[in-house]
């Protein structure tokens, strides 16, 4: 009976401490006035605390507004078309990073929105449909239903680059990585076909 509960302890910190891991994500808060906020919310457990703390002053949990998103809704926004419809095509995963302090950093001092599977700004894909799952699948593997798309914006609120895409790994926390675009090969593969000049 002993060795049950002491089972059953163990199970429950464990997932308490998993439950309250580093997680970063994306949800609607309502405002006072009845208006709904996008905001990013952070999740610290106590060796993560420093983040959560140097981004909100609080070491478990934090809550940051996301900006306005000019020119989102809709179809202006040629970097929102490629991220929607052919994110695989265009980006490639530069590096994990392993230390989150430039994660938290971005978080902290940068004006951006986070895109997922259900974004009110996917004017080119059935909203949560697999055609766009299966590009952040590229990126995420199993976990791209919980993918985010962190998006920098310019000074003006417009989207100008896409600086991290952040998973969800086997234990529950964020893990992010750094993103590049893609570069077209360029070889020097000799001509199949003969060259024929004629100088008359």
């Amino acid at each position: 009976m002993k060795k049950w509960i002491g089972v059953l302890v163990i199970s429950v910190l464990l997932l308490a401490n998993q439950a309250s891991a580093f997680l970063v994500e994306s949800n609607y808060m309502k405002q006072s006035g009845g208006a709904y906020v996008k905001v990013t919310q952070v999740t610290c457990d106590t060796a993560s605390s420093s983040y959560c703390q140097s981004l909100c002053q609080n070491p478990t949990a934090c809550q940051r507004p996301e900006p306005y998103c000019r020119n989102c809704a809709g179809t202006t926004s040629p970097l929102l078309r490629q991220l929607f419809t052919e994110i695989s095509k265009s980006y490639a995963i530069s590096q994990e990073l392993n230390d989150r302090q430039a994660l938290v950093r971005f978080l902290g001092m940068e004006k951006y929105v986070l895109l997922d599977i259900k974004s009110v700004f996917n004017y080119y894909t059935p909203v949560g449909g697999e055609a766009f799952v299966n590009e952040l699948r590229t990126f995420c593997g199993d976990a791209a239903e919980t993918a985010l798309l962190a998006v920098k914006l310019d000074e003006v609120h417009q989207p100008m680059a896409l600086s991290y895409v952040l998973c969800r790994n086997n234990i529950g926390q964020t893990s992010s990585f750094e993103v590049k675009p893609r570069v077209p090969g360029i070889g020097s593969r000799p001509l199949t076909a003969p060259l024929i000049f004629n100088l008359n």
